[in-house]
């Protein structure tokens, strides 16, 4: 491995974050690192070295969404206005302003409002999608639909009524703010 010439970040803190995307699924940990790194760059604009500078612009727009591992069950209500990728288990509703993951291994048990849901796992509960509900050949949905846009993969179940059409979305469109969402994500963390 190459050494770069770096005045602001040493060589790991420059490859962890070069490492990552802007838009990817970080735990909590890894999140906190990331946005401690990208505002390490943004306060030391005028030092940074050519590199350094590149991977600021990369990154300093990145929306990380949050992971929340398969080893956790969660329960309670969610509200997020990030992204959401589940590999757990969750029991309660959940409300995000992006977009929502459920892998394969992952579920659901409440009612479920987002912009975009993609499904591979199993919710059982009401789905409210902004713009598009995907439901992909290993996913089970058993609730009422509304979205603009559904589509069922070949080998997927759903039982319940689809509505077309733009729902009500509660979730808060803004973007989230750059200081991580400490107190809850940290309590899901500690879950399981």
């Amino acid at each position: 491995m190459e050494t770069l010439k770096l005045n602001v970040l040493t060589q790991d803190q420059y490859q962890f974050l070069v490492s990552r995307e802007p838009r990817g699924y970080y735990d909590n940990r890894t999140r906190e690192q990331l946005y401690s790194l990208i505002d390490k760059l943004a306060a030391h604009k005028k030092e940074c070295t050519r590199e350094e500078t590149r991977l600021y612009k990369h990154f300093q727009n990145a929306e990380f969404g949050i992971l929340l591992p398969g080893d956790r069950k969660t329960n309670g209500p969610l509200k997020f206005k990030v992204s959401l990728c589940l590999d757990g288990e969750h029991e309660g509703d959940i409300t995000t302003g992006g977009t929502l993951i459920i892998n394969e291994k992952g579920s659901v048990q409440g009612n479920i409002a987002a912009e975009e849901i993609l499904c591979k796992g199993k919710i059982t509960g009401n789905v409210a999608a902004g713009q598009k509900l995907t439901l992909s050949s290993t996913g089970t949905l058993m609730g009422d639909v509304v979205a603009p846009a559904v589509q069922i993969a070949p080998g997927a179940m759903f039982q319940g009524k689809c509505k077309l059409g733009n729902p009500e979305l509660k979730a808060a469109q803004k973007k989230e703010e750059r200081v991580p969402i400490k107190n809850r994500i940290s309590q899901l963390f500690r879950a399981g």
